[in-house]
Formats: structure tokens, C-alpha cells, sequence
């Protein structure tokens, strides 16, 4: 019998690109992944689907020891080296699609495909495909770490002013409807889970991207998930830099957890 760390709450631990040589602050190998998994496999954790943390989060049971595993920015490296894994050990996934990125827009490191994207949602019901904005995944000054976020900022106009209140949340509101109508081929459960970009919001961006049709929002803040948390604020434990030992992971885990 496994040890029960904890109940009724959820690690949502979050990842981004999984390599086998490029190097990177969000870059694991798929060595490495593989160790996280098989060592908190061992210790007796519990992968659920999004689907189970949606109806925990409405008062359903979830089995102790429950984490949910998040992947952001679409990389190909996740359904070339994450997905045959996960999909081999049964354990559910959920992947933030920057739906821009589907037309096969060029994008280093190589983003997946609506084909790719389609084949993991048909093989299983293991994969989500949820949102991580349309067009939203990027700052002013081409990127620049300090730009303002698109996401929670108004941006110049073609005619050299700044949007108003009315263009701002179109803005928003039209990103969110995009988003969802290009991840519905490829999700077998509703589009209505968005992960910020960059971990950057605002409330008002928030209220907007929910008359787009979200109800649920995951953060980059590290906490574990409750019934207490707000639905389009849930936090996450990164899981996806390269210092993150098999043992460091659990470690993080237990050190978050809600007493």
C-alpha cells in the first residue's frame, strides 16, 4: 500500500520542451522526464485526466497523491518524445496549443501540427488539446522580456495610437473565439481551459477571455491546486527545468502541499 502524501488536492505540474539536445531554462531531456515520472510512479502518486480535475474542482473524489500533468507552447518534441511514453504508462496529458502556430508557421523549437495534434486526440482518450491563446504568446518589442505582454496590454494601432478600451477587448475576446474554434477538431472534450502566456494576466484579461467561452485558467504559480482556487487562476508546480532532479520533483511536491 502507497503512502498518502496528500488528499484532495492536485500537484498540476507544468512543462514545456522535452529534448534530447537542446538546451534551454524549460528544456528537459526525455531521459530526464522519464525518471520524473517512473520515480513519482514508485512513490505512489496518481495521473489524472483533466477531465477528472475539472469534476474534482465541482466537488467530485480524486484518488490521493493526484497530479496532473500540463505541457505549454505545442512543441513537437512533446508528441515525438513525451506522448508514445505516456501513452505506452496510460497516464493522461494536457497540451496548451498556441493555435497561431498550426498554419505551420515557422517557430523554433518546431511547434506540432493540426495532423499531430488530431492523431493523439483519435489514438486515446489520454490527450487534451486546450488553449494557450490564438495570437496572445508574445510582448511588444519584438519579444523582448520587459515588453508589455499582448495578453494584458494595449497595443499600437496601424495608425500610431493605442488601442482603446472597445479595440482591447475585442482584441481579447476575438483571440479567445479563434482559439477555440481551431482546438474543436482536435479535442474530443470542450475548449474552455487557457493557460496564460507567459504566466502574465490581469483580471480584466481574464473577464474578457472569458466571454470568449474559457472557464478555467491555469497560472504559473507555484501552489497546489484546491477546490479554494479560483477556476481561472489555478496554479502550477513547474516540473520542466533541467535542475529538477527525479528527487528534487518530489521534494518540490511535498513541500507544497496544503496542510
Amino acid at each position: 500500500m502507497t503512502n498518502a502524501f496528500y488528499r484532495d488536492q492536485v500537484a498540476v505540474l507544468m512543462y514545456h520542451h522535452v529534448h534530447a539536445t537542446d538546451e534551454g531554462g524549460i528544456t528537459i531531456t526525455p531521459q530526464l522526464f522519464k525518471e520524473q515520472i517512473s520515480h513519482l510512479q514508485k512513490l505512489g502518486y496518481h495521473f489524472i485526466s483533466l477531465h477528472q480535475f475539472k469534476h474534482y474542482l465541482n466537488g467530485s473524489h480524486i484518488p490521493h497523491n493526484a497530479v496532473l500533468l500540463t505541457f505549454d507552447d505545442g512543441y513537437e518534441s512533446v508528441y515525438e518524445n513525451v506522448y508514445p511514453f505516456l501513452k505506452q504508462q496510460h497516464i493522461p496529458m494536457v497540451n496548451f496549443i498556441m493555435t497561431e502556430t498550426l498554419p505551420q508557421v515557422p517557430h523554433l523549437p518546431p511547434t506540432m501540427t493540426t495532423q499531430q495534434l488530431s492523431i493523439m486526440s483519435k489514438e486515446t482518450d489520454l490527450v487534451e488539446n486546450q488553449s494557450h491563446t490564438d495570437a496572445l504568446h508574445h510582448k511588444t518589442n519584438n519579444d523582448d522580456p520587459d515588453g508589455d505582454a499582448y495578453f494584458t496590454s494595449k497595443l499600437p494601432t496601424s495608425n500610431g495610437t493605442i488601442e482603446t478600451d472597445e479595440q482591447y477587448h475585442t482584441r481579447i475576446v476575438d483571440d479567445a473565439k479563434r482559439s477555440k474554434e481551431q482546438l474543436h477538431p482536435v479535442n474530443k472534450h470542450a475548449v474552455d481551459v487557457v493557460a496564460y502566456p507567459f504566466g502574465i494576466y490581469t483580471d480584466t484579461a481574464i473577464q474578457y477571455y472569458q466571454e470568449g467561452g474559457f472557464k478555467y485558467g491555469f497560472t504559473i504559480v507555484e501552489a497546489m491546486a484546491t477546490r479554494q482556487a479560483d477556476l481561472m487562476k489555478i496554479p502550477r508546480i513547474n516540473a520542466g527545468s533541467p535542475w529538477i532532479t527525479p528527487g528534487d520533483l518530489h521534494d518540490i511536491i511535498q513541500s507544497k502541499i496544503v496542510s
